[in-house]
């Protein structure tokens, strides 16, 4: 996924000792991190990020190389008039590897991350096959043992997906993200009561094979053979499928998909009207760079209403996210709600900049003060970046 971040240091830092260049390679080193600190928003909630932001800036993003497959496009480290030396950052980013590295952290830190809420599509399909014959039987699919599985799927908040074959695609036809497939083998009893010469047929299960496929890159994120032992057998095939339904269910959870779900950024138009010039605009777009849920920003040509094509992390309603992921910490960045969301019309969302912030102590204040992205980030990492006390007082 291609995502823009800003790289941000002060040159006044004692480690640098005076040293520019130092300062500006530190920059761009920062805004590589930054490209990975914003994939990872993809996956988690930022509380829960920057809960835990020591192990992350340790583990994921010491060595941010790792996860870019290529730089599109690094500007020249500049000195601001917030005294900090900033420096644009745009890259493809490898999230799946973000992804992964991620899982496995939380599994070796014993870390339960927040993830982003989401709803995966998820579809079933159980094939019910003889022990004996290894032929399928008459019912090949047992829609009772898939609607046990579904209904624990949507117990997890998810929905439930229609398999391969089942409907006829369409233009508008989206494919399940996650496909469990299964294979059960039974095996029909028969015994013969000497006293009253009645045959009693009951079933049994003999085996089960399970696996969940990643549709989008067609990883197996889950497979597992079971032979049980002392289940028993049942008086109907249907009582033995209900609990096989049962059992396959209890082997997957919640986090197993949401572990594997595909990154994905909610694109959003975003209009702005009453910004008093152009220049006002350009640093507004800067500032939206800067943004840790903003995976992306493109400003278009200036006018009012200024438009800006965005990306943004997580699964909230487009006015929502810009609320509190655009216009909360930009208004904090100017000490007053400057900045009002308005009206929605699908994923565009309005927002209004006051009249009374359009004078030149705002202005200054937007120049001067510490990027908008500093405002929530973490006390750690505010503590690294700014060295000013004066300066880090204004994040509070």
């Amino acid at each position: 996924m291609v995502i823009s971040a800003l790289g941000l240091v002060d040159p006044n830092d004692p480690r640098f000792n005076g040293d520019q260049a130092a300062a500006k390679a530190e920059s761009r080193t920062d805004a590589k991190r930054q490209l990975i600190d914003k994939a990872l928003t993809l996956y988690v909630q930022r509380a829960s990020l920057d809960k835990n932001y020591g192990v992350i800036q340790q583990k994921l993003l010491a060595d941010p190389g790792v996860f870019i497959k290529n730089v599109i496009s690094e500007g020249a480290p500049e000195v601001g008039k917030d005294g900090l030396i900033t420096t644009e950052a745009r890259a493809a980013v490898k999230v799946r590897d973000v992804q992964k590295s991620l899982n496995q952290m939380s599994k070796d830190e014993r870390i339960e991350f927040i993830r982003n809420s989401g709803d995966p599509k998820i579809s079933v399909l159980m094939a019910i096959r003889n022990a004996d014959t290894a032929q399928a039987l008459p019912a090949e699919r047992s829609h009772l043992a898939e609607n046990v599985i579904k209904e624990r799927i949507r117990s997890f908040g998810f929905r439930v997906w229609a398999a391969d074959g089942e409907i006829k695609p369409g233009p508008d036809t989206q494919p399940a993200d996650f496909q469990i497939q299964g294979e059960v083998r039974v095996k029909l009893l028969s015994m013969r009561l000497p006293a009253s010469g009645v045959t009693v047929s009951k079933t049994a299960l003999t085996s089960w094979t399970i696996k969940a496929i990643d549709r989008v890159t067609g990883e197996e994120i889950y497979f597992n053979t079971t032979l049980p032992r002392g289940l028993g057998s049942w008086a109907s095939e249907e009582e033995a499928l209900r609990v096989i339904g049962g059992k396959v269910a209890d082997q997957l959870s919640r986090d197993l998909f949401l572990q594997h779900v595909n990154a994905t950024g909610r694109k959003i138009s975003l209009s702005v009207s009453g910004m008093p010039d152009a220049t006002w605009e350009d640093l507004f777009a800067r500032e939206l760079i800067g943004l840790p849920a903003v995976i992306s920003a493109h400003a278009g040509p200036p006018g009012n209403p200024r438009l800006y094509d965005l990306v943004v992390a997580g699964a909230n309603a487009a006015s929502d996210a810009i609320a509190a992921d655009v216009v909360a910490p930009i208004n904090a960045k100017l000490g007053q709600a400057c900045l009002t969301v308005g009206a929605v019309e699908g994923t565009r969302v309005a927002v209004t900049f006051e009249r009374a912030c359009a004078d030149a102590s705002f202005r200054a204040k937007l120049e001067t003060n510490p990027p908008a992205g500093l405002y929530r980030a973490p006390a750690a990492r505010q503590k690294a970046i700014i060295k000013n006390p004066d300066t880090l007082r204004k994040l509070v």
